[in-house]
């Protein structure tokens, strides 16, 4: 049963239940405040450092450097002598004139080795192939390390767009709420129009389901930032915002452009490690072409053993051998010529590999330079929207509250608010994540201060 009050004593109950409303909610806001206050924070240093400590793929390509580095230590045993040691013990069973068996021991023990000391320079060809290929996995560390500080950046700006968007949703959730009110209390007083009132009630459902979607995009967001980082995708982290930056005005200047793409284009010759890594990949090469060389040449081997043999441990006698073999190929079916010729061709190959991916990288940095000159300005127009749609909508506001507006310029004015926020807000986000793919196409660390 609903209790009737008076119409002055009705007010006040409402803005009684209207105030505890407004506690709970500060009371809740407090205590989400508190419990991420006990968060710790992290910036975008300190994802980065993480993700380079703990992704599960950083750590897999580190094993692969390490197991190749114990390749050299492989290869270089063919530079040392082998030393064996033999032993065995048989017994023979012969028939003799009389049609009985007899049988004879025979044991022996001794060393052996080899040396091989010539094989058409196989040997350090294998070992330079190995170190070559060393560096080359050392390289492609990196590679991965720098595209993992690319992905964890692109994902941190990601994460900071929709926690921004979240925010943005919620202050227009307020206002559609606020908006209703306004037209409700107009409706009820006869002042506005039924048509009005839908307006506001519809205006409010759309800006709560954006709320929705706003929610779980940042939950997504922050999932991808989690599983870079090692961690669990579900797992909570605050990140610290630092989308406000200041934006180089002199990358508009056309001149100022192909300069820049010159120098940046030979500092990413110097640095990148796609570079270092077909260069040691090529001089492997080489070395396999040496090994395949190496089948044209003698090889040339000492070979010296020292035994002891006899029928029983107290007949055992040292005998000693040492010499030199000498192993000249004649033919073998023209296998190492198809060898060495496949050895050619894949050097070529990678010579090419090494002009497609100059001009990829020159490609990558233009375009990656045109991006950053963009979301400046975008920053620079965006904000100017958002600056002018927040002043649009006092203005819209005001009118309506003074009666000579309509809930559809008020809604209107709106939408463009939340949109040109969110624009503002991406071209923020869109300038952190072009630098650092700048940074990443060049190799160059301080790339803002060579900007400027």
């Amino acid at each position: 049963m609903k209790i009737k009050y008076p119409n002055n004593q009705q007010k006040i109950v409402t803005k009684v239940k209207l105030i505890e409303k407004i506690i709970l909610l500060l009371l809740f806001s407090v205590s989400i405040a508190s419990a991420q206050g006990n968060i710790e924070k992290y910036s975008l240093e300190d994802c980065i450092q993480i993700a380079l400590q703990n992704n599960p793929g950083i750590r897999s390509s580190s094993y692969y450097v390490d197991e190749s580095g114990l390749k050299i230590k492989e290869a270089k045993g063919g530079l040392y002598p082998n030393l064996n040691f033999n032993t065995s013990a048989n017994r023979f069973y012969s028939e003799n004139q009389t049609g009985s068996f007899i049988s004879n021991d025979n044991l022996s023990a001794g060393l052996s080795t080899r040396y091989t000391i010539f094989q058409g320079f196989k040997t350090t060809a294998s070992v330079n192939a190995a170190k070559e290929n060393f560096n080359a996995n050392i390289a492609q560390h990196t590679v991965n390390k720098e595209d993992l500080i690319l992905n964890v950046t692109e994902a941190y700006y990601k994460l900071l767009q929709a926690e921004r968007f979240l925010k943005t949703t919620e202050k227009a959730v307020e206002r559609a709420k606020l908006f209703l009110e306004y037209a409700e209390a107009r409706y009820n007083n006869g002042l506005a129009s039924q048509s009005d009132l839908l307006k506001a009630k519809v205006e409010f459902s759309n800006v709560d389901l954006a709320l929705i979607r706003a929610r779980n995009a940042r939950l997504a967001s922050m999932g991808k930032l989690n599983t870079l980082l090692g961690k669990s995708a579900s797992d909570i982290i605050i990140v610290v915002d630092n989308l406000e930056t200041a934006a180089f005005k002199e990358l508009s200047d056309s001149l100022s452009i192909q300069e820049n793409i010159s120098g940046l284009v030979e500092a990413a010759y110097q640095n990148r490690p796609e570079i270092n890594r077909i260069k040691s990949q090529m001089n492997a090469q080489q070395a396999y072409l040496t090994m395949a060389r190496s089948e044209y040449f003698p090889t040339l081997s000492l070979d010296a053993n020292y035994n002891y043999a006899g029928e029983t441990t107290a007949d055992l006698r040292a005998s000693s051998f040492v010499g030199l073999s000498l192993n000249f190929p004649i033919f073998n079916g023209f296998s190492s010529e198809a060898r060495v010729d496949e050895e050619k061709i894949a050097l070529k190959n990678l010579g090419e590999q090494e002009t497609s991916l100059r001009n990829q990288i020159s490609l990558e940095i233009w375009n990656a330079y045109l991006g950053v000159k963009e979301s400046v300005e975008r920053i620079n127009n965006t904000k100017i929207f958002y600056e002018n749609a927040l002043e649009n909508l006092r203005i819209a506001e005001g009118e309506y509250k003074e009666g000579v507006g309509s809930m559809l310029s008020l809604v209107d004015a709106q939408t463009n608010l939340v949109t040109a926020e969110e624009s503002y807000i991406e071209a923020l986000a869109d300038y952190g994540i072009s630098i650092a793919s700048l940074k990443r196409v060049t190799g160059i660390k301080n790339i803002e201060e060579i900007l400027k």
